[in-house]
């Protein structure tokens, strides 16, 4: 039997109810509808600490998994088994939330043991109300970092939306929430890009 592609979602919104939740349940939902295995990380629910900074006082003292007893001690697992990761934010001044902030500082550990997230696949998107550049930023911080930890970034895999944008269609008004079109893009060929990853063993 096939072993199913794992997909994680990352929330790094403090809320479990808000949009940046509900879209990457959305998008998990299309993931698991097509055979994949999925999980969503609401960063909230675990005590994550702030980086130390141990890399920066000496490379070598920059262990894996990080010398911090924490809720990464449950995350690093995850996060090596996944097959492709999507990274989700609210906008908090102008780029990602807190928590997503030192999510990425603290998976400094795994590119200063080997990059060993290498080879996965990751997908990065922000969403807000307002704020069309803090959307861009956080975006792009997000997809920047992920792709120096070693992650292939798609095409599509980079997406920055509003919270919801009100068009008139045939003198209609509607609310156009089309990050779900990219999604469905992404979603249609993620897995199997993920299968060929895989079979391919690729090593960069």
């Amino acid at each position: 039997m096939k072993k199913k592609i794992l997909i994680i979602g990352i929330n790094g919104s403090p809320r479990k109810a808000g949009t940046t939740a509900r879209l990457l349940k959305n998008f998990l939902a299309k993931f698991k509808k097509s055979g994949a295995e999925t999980k969503l990380i609401n960063l909230k629910d675990y005590k994550i600490n702030y980086c130390l900074g141990c890399y920066s006082n000496n490379p070598k003292t920059c262990k894996f998994p990080c010398v911090q007893k924490d809720g990464m001690r449950k995350i690093y697992p995850l996060l090596l088994k996944a097959d492709a990761i999507i990274f989700g934010t609210p906008i908090y001044w102008f780029n990602m939330s807190g928590l997503m902030k030192t999510f990425f500082d603290r998976m400094c550990c795994l590119a200063a043991n080997g990059y060993l997230l290498e080879g996965k696949v990751g997908v990065c998107f922000s969403v807000s109300k307002e704020n069309e550049g803090g959307r861009l930023n956080a975006a792009l911080s997000m997809a920047s970092a992920a792709n120096h930890l070693g992650l292939f970034i798609p095409p599509y895999g980079i997406m920055y939306y509003p919270a919801k944008e009100k068009v008139v269609i045939n003198g209609k008004v509607k609310w156009d929430e089309w990050i779900y079109e990219d999604e469905a893009k992404i979603a249609k060929n993620l897995i199997s890009f993920c299968q060929f990853l895989k079979k391919a063993k690729y090593k960069w």
